[in-house]
């Protein structure tokens, strides 16, 4: 997401740490493509949103539950909102009622990252509180969104 990559190869999928699977394969789509009489597989996600759900489980998953904090806080910090649904998504994976289904195919996720994940939205729910200015309601509201997503009643 963070490339704006859409057609991967083998090895760009091996590099982020997604190997094929029953699972990966309902999200992608396999393309043929042909360069003067070679031809290889690539791989696309039918929609930007399925990528961005893909890469919001790919880090969840996969980053150390310290590093977590630090790649949200990174990807909020871009102004152009291109991490907005991703951030919603990574949100949404620490809610329980999301985690659970999704544990049988990928299993349990990590109650560290979890709590990372929730400690950081809380962060940003009530560092936007206190702003009253145009962007600080923005702000507020796009926080608001993953608290919802994470569905953190305390």
């Amino acid at each position: 997401v963070s490339e704006k990559k859409i057609v991967f190869r083998n090895g760009d999928l091996i590099k982020s740490k997604l190997q094929p699977s029953q699972f990966l394969s309902g999200f992608l789509m396999e393309l043929l493509e042909r360069d003067e009489s070679v031809q290889s597989v690539v791989y696309t996600f039918p929609h930007l949103t399925i990528q961005e759900f893909v890469a919001a489980i790919v880090q969840f998953l996969t980053s150390h539950p310290v590093d977590i904090g630090k790649l949200l806080s990174e990807a909020y910090s871009k102004e152009d909102g291109r991490f907005e649904i991703f951030l919603r998504f990574v949100a949404g994976l620490s809610s329980p009622q999301s985690a659970r289904p999704l544990e049988e195919f990928l299993g349990r996720f990590d109650h560290e990252t979890t709590c990372r994940v929730l400690d950081w939205v809380k962060e940003k729910v009530e560092g936007q509180t206190v702003n009253s200015n145009e962007a600080g309601k923005r702000n507020l509201l796009i926080a608001l969104h993953y608290l919802f997503e994470s569905q953190n009643k305390a």
